[in-house]
């Protein structure tokens, strides 16, 4: 099924995604403050986006928190009424993982095409956080794994909490706590995290990694690392000899700076006033100003958010941004 999403904000929390709605005026607008390569929003992304749109009603907000590697499957966040689902929509066939009360009792939603992982609140003015675990295979009901948002790949989940960096088979139910930190990430088999300013990994850290010195902002698709260090966003993968510079930001004092990274193959979404995608392969960046050009990547989808507008492309459908 395609995506169906409303817009939405990501914000980090020891460690785990969260994504809390935003609600932006019809005519939001905002200035770019990119300092490197910027190009155009392509034709082929608006159309493929165009083709694959719904309305949302207004007094609903549907928004995509998750998807597999080509986008068949997706993770969709529903608001109606008062009560909002976590629903799997699987080419066609809908379930049901969560129902709560209020649309931000529920978020950090991440997927890798089996197993699903997410958090909850008991209520708005509580904010204790227990974090579970769903098997799209089993259909039975979510099993809690602790209390602190989690990333998840391959059938493990990592997070972090008072006790250090967790790592959890969830098919075998085990749980390890590998060393002590924040902010873990999945890269290949290794789990990766931050310690002190630096990464830190359970085994060998890569050497093109021992200098980077990430901030608050780390994502990693298992390919690709991805960290916000200053104003300049960065990006590693296996084969390359060093980090690269993918983008950066000009200084100014109302600027948030760079944050809530992700990324997905050869695309890297991230935030600094409004929306930004950036290609890998060429370094360039399209920055989006229109409210209902709200653009994400989760897992295999390009997903798009805006005023009562839902829409998402598969990401190998997209042609690549062009170099400067």
């Amino acid at each position: 099924m395609r995506a169906l999403i409303a817009l939405a904000a990501v914000t980090a929390i020891a460690g785990c995604v969260a994504a809390y709605p935003i609600d932006r005026p019809s005519d939001y607008t905002a200035e770019s403050n990119l300092g490197t390569c910027q190009v155009a929003l392509p034709q082929d992304w608006k159309d493929r986006l165009s083709r694959n749109r719904t309305e949302v009603g207004s007094h609903e907000k549907v928004v995509v928190v998750a998807a597999d590697s080509d986008a068949g499957t997706t993770l969709v966040k529903t608001t109606r009424n008062r009560t909002t689902e976590l629903v799997l929509h699987d080419h066609g066939k809908r379930q049901q993982v969560m129902a709560v009360q209020n649309n931000g009792q529920l978020f950090g939603v991440e997927f890798d095409g089996r197993w699903v992982t997410f958090s909850t609140t008991p209520g708005p003015a509580d904010h204790t956080t227990t974090t579970y675990a769903w098997d799209s295979r089993d259909d039975g009901a979510p099993v809690q794994i602790g209390d602190s948002g989690a990333v998840v790949h391959n059938g493990r989940a990592a997070w972090s909490d008072s006790l250090g960096v967790h790592v959890y088979d969830l098919a075998k139910k085990k749980d390890r706590v590998v060393g002590s930190g924040k902010r873990p990430v999945f890269l290949g088999d290794a789990v990766l995290w931050q310690q002190d300013g630096r990464f830190r990994a359970e085994g060998a850290l890569p050497d093109p990694l021992k200098d980077a010195k990430p901030g608050d902002g780390v994502a990693s698709d298992g390919r690709t690392v991805v960290w916000a260090q200053g104003e300049k966003l960065h990006a590693w993968r296996e084969g390359w000899t060093e980090p690269r510079e993918l983008a950066g930001i000009r200084t100014s004092p109302k600027n948030e700076g760079i944050v809530f990274p992700r990324v997905s193959g050869d695309f890297v979404s991230w935030q600094s006033g409004s929306s930004h995608i950036t290609d890998v392969r060429s370094r360039a960046t399209v920055h989006t100003t229109e409210g209902s050009y709200w653009l994400e990547v989760h897992g295999g989808a390009l997903t798009q958010q805006g005023w009562r507008v839902a829409a998402a492309a598969p990401l190998a459908e997209l042609s690549a941004l062009p170099a400067c």
